[in-house]
Order: C-alpha cells, then structure tokens, then sequence
C-alpha cells in the first residue's frame, strides 16, 4: 500500500523538507480511513511502491466527472494514447478523469505544474533556493551552538511544540470532514493530532529561521530565474558560504521528473480505465448481455466478507504500524481486506479481457534525467574507472534495502570487477530509529576495511541494531574493537552521513533502496534481479555508443 502523501512541500523540490523532516514528522493530508489502516504516517517513504499493474475494470457509467472549460477543450490535441481493436482512444477522452485524479492528488504543487508548468518551475527554483538559504542558517546557528542541526532544531522546535488541545482537535477534524470521511473523532485521533503538530512544526520553523535572518549575513546576487545562467553563478551567500546554479538545477531535474511521473501516472490510470470499460462494452455487446452482468459475475458474486482470521493475521502484521487494540482496527481492516479483495478481481477480469483484444498503448512514461551523481567517500569495490557504476542509496534498518540487498549482490558477481559499486546513507531517521547507529558503525568498519562483510551481518539482523549488536557484530567480522568502539562513540563519521543524506535529498531520493546506474534512476519496475541486470546492460551499452 502506497504510504500516505505530505502536506507540504516535497523533497525534490526544496531543501526545506531536510530540515523539517529533522525537527517533526510533518502534518500529513487527511487521507481516507483506509489508507490510514494500511500504514501509519511517515515523513519518508521506506519501501519501494509495487510495479505498476493493470489498473482495474470500472464501470461504464462512471467514465466522465465533468467537462474541460473551452480554453481546455482548444488546448487538448487530438493525440491518439491508445488503439482498442479499431476505436481510437485520444487525450481530450480521458482529459475530464485525468483533471479530478490531478485535483484529488492533495499535492498542491502537483496542480500548479499541471496547470502551469513553466510558472510552477519557476516557483519551484524560488523555493529551493529560499530552502537552501534556511538551510545553511540553521547550519550556522547550530554550529555556534557547539551542535548538530538535528540537535539544534529539536531544541528550537520540537522542544517547543505543545500537544495540541482538545478543541483544536475538534475544529481540525471538522475542518477536514470531506477528506476524512465516515470516520469518527477518536478513530482519527492520532493523525489529527499529528497534522496539528506539523502545523505547529511550520509555524515555529519559520519564525526560527526569521530570527536567524536578522542575526545572520544573508546576501542575494542573481534572480534564480534569470535567463542563461552561467555555470558557476553565485544565487546568493549565508555568511560568504556560496548558493551556485547548478545546487539549483540539480534540484529541479528531480522536481520535474517527479511531477511528470505524476502526471503520468494519472493519465495511465484513465487511460487503463478507458480502455477497460470499451473492452467491457465490446465483451456485453458479443455476448448480447448488459456490462453490468459481467461486473456482477465477474465481481460482485465472487466478493467474501474476510475472515475473523484474515482480519486478526492482518492485524499482527501491522500492529506496529497501527493505532489501538484489534476491536479498534477490526471494522477498518475488514474494510480495507474487502477491498483489496474487489481490486484483485477487477485487475483479474482486466486481464482476461485483454487477452482475445487488440491493445495499442502510445503513451510514453516520462525518462529519468540523467544526474551527476556523486560517489563522494561512498564504501566501493569494483574498477573506478569501469563505464559503469552504481550508487545506491540505503538504510540499514530498511526491510526493502535488506531485501534489495543479496539481489544486487547475485546480479554483480557475474560482472566481477567490470562494475563499479558504490554504497551512501539515506538513514531513515524518523521511522527507523537505529538506523543512523547503524551506519556510523558500519563506518567505523569501514575504515577498518570490513565494511562489505559487516553490512552483510547488518542486512541479516536488522531487528537487532541497538548499540551493543552493533558492537558483537564488530567482533564477528574481526575489527579492532577499541578503535571501533571509541570511532563509534565520538560522532567520527556523522557529518559524512549527514552529507550523503543531504545530497540524496538534492538528487530527488525519496526512497531507500534508491539506485542510481550512470547517473539515472531505477524506476520501481526494475528493482528486481532481471531489472537491474536489464539496466546494467543498457549502462554498458549506452557507454560503448558514446566511444564510436
């Protein structure tokens, strides 16, 4: 289940996320009962998202929700998006489902590109560059004070933040009944009361970074949005330290690339959906029957009410995840069960009708932009100067990284050193709290040269990071234990995690594992031992068409 969306702004397009994911776990959209049941609200996402699948059957009656305005109607070419047997399916025919996905995204930036990309880019770059001035202020101050940023901002936020009162409560929850839903107060409770942190969160961010301003030398000297800007070009400086262009462009690669992805995403949706009701239709027509047969057949009659097994297995699994004893969760899961049953049916006859149909799909996923990616002092193996390297960004106490982890191992043995194979932090702070531990140890073991065979030992146990595993397992892979226990303990190697966090956060990593190959993205099709060795070849190949 895909975790639930933020309310503000994401990561790809500013730094202002990094240092609010360092002092909250910010207020989060008030997203469906559902949803909420599923997974609890994060400020990062700590698993990828399945590979895409056949969007389910809907019913004829529902394809159109409302109408384009003239000027939307002139603008939506006739671009042909798909070929059903002989009907053609264009752009203007989904426009109307691909208009109210956008508009219930929840993500306000999402309908700002949608509806105006050049001007949305060009906030977007104002932002980034606002974040990054708050950024190194936070930075700054922090280090005056003889503390790490995350320090520094638990002290003058989160410290600071009081439980929000009952009628606070109250009015968000009744605020917010159109996205809530059915749901009562004390069943929303908790996220309530986490959406009036992150507003408090905000509130008190903004103000610290205001003060900082006024304590601070902060100059600006070019437009972020000035044409033509020169690699090199100084934006502004916090206390001399310089903001160049291109902390700006790398940014903004992943900001669009996420939007376009989302968009995407969308108009595959409606597409799928089009395609499945004209394919429903041609199916009633054949069998002289209404669709509304078939969906019943095919759907309604075979739907079971979960089991009270079913319902508590869910819950064991997820009761970490959840809040309040199983009679609390019991409606919601059985709910959610349900639907996740109804989904699996409608994918189900999707396919089936697919199957004695001619389908064309023309429209085209957006391409990952190639970035920049650095190696920085990422643990490595393999030949640096190999044409092909990978950088993974990963999380120790990540269940997806320790699963991602012996497949990308089988794939590279059968390259050997041909492949260069870099590994940086991304630890999930918020949601794992042994995680940055883990990675200051597996540091510490890697300057002893045991990193490889000490990650292994880490991806193995991942339920057991607290501090003396850390230091048994140092002892396994044979270190010098009283110089990893006093690197360990002294902070030795937190500012090189910091910066690799910092920098994932600046390439649009939003994931752990996220991959990198040649500087361009795994998408989360490929995160499987045939999609990386897929991805490995096309490197290769795409190097050896550079050198002809």
């Amino acid at each position: 289940m895909t975790p639930t969306h933020r309310e503000l702004t994401t990561q790809a397009t500013s730094e202002k996320d990094a240092n609010m994911n360092r002092v909250s776990s910010l207020g989060i959209v008030l997203v469906s009962l559902l949803m909420l049941v599923a997974v609890g609200a994060q400020t990062r996402r700590t698993t990828r998202p399945p590979a895409p699948k056949p969007t389910p059957v809907a019913s004829p009656a529902t394809q159109r929700t409302d109408r384009p305005s003239p000027t939307q109607a002139a603008e939506i070419a006739p671009l042909t998006l798909a070929v059903v047997n002989d009907t053609s399916v264009t752009a203007a025919d989904i426009q109307d489902q691909v208009n109210v996905a956008i508009r219930n995204s929840g993500d306000p930036f999402l309908n700002a590109f949608y509806e105006d990309r050049e001007r949305a880019i060009k906030e977007a770059r104002q932002r980034a560059l606002e974040a990054r001035i708050d950024s190194l202020l936070a930075a700054a101050e922090a280090k005056k004070r003889g503390l790490t940023t995350d320090d520094f901002l638990d002290r003058e936020v989160n410290g600071k933040i009081a439980p929000p009162s009952e009628a606070e409560i109250v009015a968000a929850y009744n605020a917010n009944r159109g996205q809530i839903g059915n749901a009562d107060l004390e069943t929303m409770r908790p996220q309530l009361i986490t959406y009036l942190r992150g507003q408090k969160t905000e509130q008190l961010y903004s103000a610290l970074v205001n003060r900082l301003k006024m304590t601070n030398t902060v100059i600006k000297h070019t437009e972020v949005n000035a044409p033509n800007l020169a690699p090199g070009t100084v934006l502004a400086a916090v206390n001399g330290v310089p903001i160049r262009v291109e902390a700006i462009d790398v940014r903004m690669k992943a900001y669009v690339f996420k939007m376009e992805t989302q968009v995407y995403a969308a108009q595959k949706g409606a597409l799928d959906r089009r395609i499945n009701d004209l394919l429903l239709i041609d199916q009633a027509n054949k069998r002289h029957i209404g669709a509304d047969e078939i969906v019943r057949a095919e759907i309604t009659d075979k739907l079971k009410p979960p089991t009270d097994a079913e319902v508590a297995k869910f819950f064991e699994e997820n009761k970490a995840r959840l809040n309040g004893d199983l009679a609390a969760n019991r409606a919601a899961i059985a709910e959610y069960l349900q639907q996740q049953q109804q989904e699996k049916l409608e994918t189900d006859l999707a396919a089936k009708l697919r199957t004695t149909a001619k389908v064309q799909v023309l429209l085209k996923e957006p391409r990952p932009p190639l970035m920049n990616v650095s190696a920085a002092n990422g643990p490595a193996r393999g030949d640096v100067n190999s044409p092909v390297t990978i950088i993974e960004f990963t999380d120790f106490q990540c269940s997806a990284c320790g699963g991602m982890y012996p497949m990308i191992e089988e794939v590279l043995k059968s390259y050997g050193s041909r492949v260069h194979f870099v590994i940086r932090d991304f630890p999930l702070t918020k949601v794992h709290e042994n995680a940055f531990r883990a990675a200051e140890a597996a540091s510490a073991a890697n300057a002893q040269g045991k990193f490889w065979e000490y990650i292994d030992i880490l991806f193995k146990n991942q339920n057991s990071l607290d501090a003396e595993s850390l230091k048994k397992y140092a002892t396994q892979v044979g270190l010098d234990r009283k110089r990893f226990d006093a690197e360990f303990a002294s902070g030795k190697y937190d500012a090189e995690i910091r910066r690799d966090i910092e920098d994932g956060e600046m390439y649009g990593v939003e994931f752990t594992p996220t991959i990198f190959i040649n500087g361009i993205m795994l998408q989360p099709s490929e995160y499987s031992a045939d999609g990386l060795r897929a991805a490995i070849e096309r490197a290769f190949k795409a190097a050896q068409n550079r050198l002809r």
